[in-house]
């Protein structure tokens, strides 16, 4: 017959129909391809949590010493630097205090940065207060 398709797979014999071996790792490579991209998006998204963690922590931390400094007994805190760290409850963050005059005589500027170390890198953030004299005469 003349026109007529050969729908029979006879090359393969007479089991049943599979898939070639060429088609089983052109499959497994697109699932490798899938899983790597999905753990990369998996590692980014923990790296990046946990610099938000450590950025809102350091923020809430500067807040704090920032309130402790202007709370100060004296009212007018003294010039120079000061620095240490939060002890336990939060290791391995530091702060620095620097402390200047200004052209007014009844106010001082306030430096205070908050660091810690973010695998090989040290990460901070700097927070400028001016204080006025509460105990002007």
């Amino acid at each position: 017959m003349i026109g007529t398709w050969n729908l029979r797979r006879s090359d393969r014999g007479s089991g049943p129909a599979g898939f070639t071996l060429l088609e089983v790792l052109i499959s497994l490579l697109i699932i490798a391809i899938v899983l790597i991209s999905c753990l990369r998006a998996q590692n980014q998204s923990i790296r990046l949590y946990t610099l938000s963690r450590d950025m809102t922590i350091a923020t809430i931390l500067a807040r704090q010493k920032m309130g402790e400094i202007e709370n100060e007994a004296t009212g007018f805190p003294e010039l120079g630097e000061e620095e240490g760290d939060f002890d336990e409850q939060f290791p391995g963050f530091r702060w620095k205090k620097a402390v200047s005059v200004t052209p007014f005589e009844e106010a001082r500027r306030v430096d205070l940065s908050i660091a810690w170390q973010d695998g090989i890198r040290e990460r901070r953030v700097d927070v400028v207060s001016y204080i006025t004299n509460t105990k002007i005469k």
